[in-house]
């Protein structure tokens, strides 16, 4: 960036957005003193640029500490909106009659967490209602688990070690080792399980979308009872979504 550009920055901006981006990464909510010595801040200003954010719903004040708030999907809806995946996953969704009686997501991966983009709900009550910006720990969750065994074993292994978040079920994958036999299985047939670890009798099957280097970019979802998951069904939904998958390769 050249001097004059760097020049016409405003410093007040720039703490904001650096805010947000911490509290958008952190594994959970942020207190205070912890936001300004990791931001090194002064607690002060720290304190009156979180109120603000607050009171402007972009934040928002728990028990311990800060989250983002609801008003910062605006934005992210408004780009969603123009996102030719998103539109893209909804037409190709629109055409599958087999998809239909299921809920189908689509999410991308940030660092430890997947975050959903798009869906359409089945009409079957499944007690799990995914949301546009919705965030869920990668590894119990079926894109999660799709997108990171794809990617290189490097950087699946800085992911785990990095973000390992506590268990949504019972069921959840309780160790790195256990994650990569996980994986190792979704890499031979083509296709990730989440067996009831992000919702009790709930089974959800996911597939990454690649981008043009070939690493996996986003990742595609559907969900259903534990009832309706026999092997012939998930079968014919894994080449279905694999299929769907490759059509929307991540640009």
């Amino acid at each position: 960036m050249s001097e004059s550009k760097s020049k016409r920055r405003v410093p007040a901006v720039e703490r904001t957005v650096a805010i947000l981006d911490f509290i958008a990464t952190a594994p959970r909510a942020t207190g205070l003193s912890d936001l300004a010595r990791a931001l090194q801040l002064p607690k002060s200003t720290a304190h009156g640029l979180c109120d603000t954010l607050c009171d402007l719903g972009l934040l928002r004040l728990t028990g311990d500490g800060f989250e983002l708030g609801p008003a910062s999907l605006r934005w992210s809806s408004a780009y969603l909106k123009r996102s030719d995946l998103v539109h893209e996953f909804e037409r190709l969704l629109n055409q599958e009659v087999a998809l239909q009686d299921y809920t189908v997501t689509l999410s991308t991966l940030l660092e430890g967490e997947v975050m959903y983009l798009a869906y359409r709900h089945s009409l079957k009550p499944l007690g799990f209602s995914p949301q546009r910006g919705m965030r869920l720990p990668a590894i119990y969750t079926a894109t999660g688990k799709a997108m990171l065994a794809f990617m290189s074993a490097e950087r699946r292994h800085q992911i785990l070690t990095q973000y390992w978040l506590p268990p949504l079920t019972a069921q959840g994958v309780t160790s790195i080792e256990a994650f990569e036999q996980q994986a190792q299985t979704a890499r031979d047939r083509g296709y990730a399980l989440d067996e009831g670890e992000v919702r009790d009798g709930m089974v959800c099957l996911g597939v990454p979308v690649f981008d043009v280097q070939g690493q996996p970019a986003a990742g595609i979802a559907v969900s259903m009872t534990e009832a309706e998951a026999k092997p012939e069904v998930l079968t014919s939904l894994g080449a279905l979504m694999r299929r769907i998958a490759a059509q929307l390769l991540y640009h």
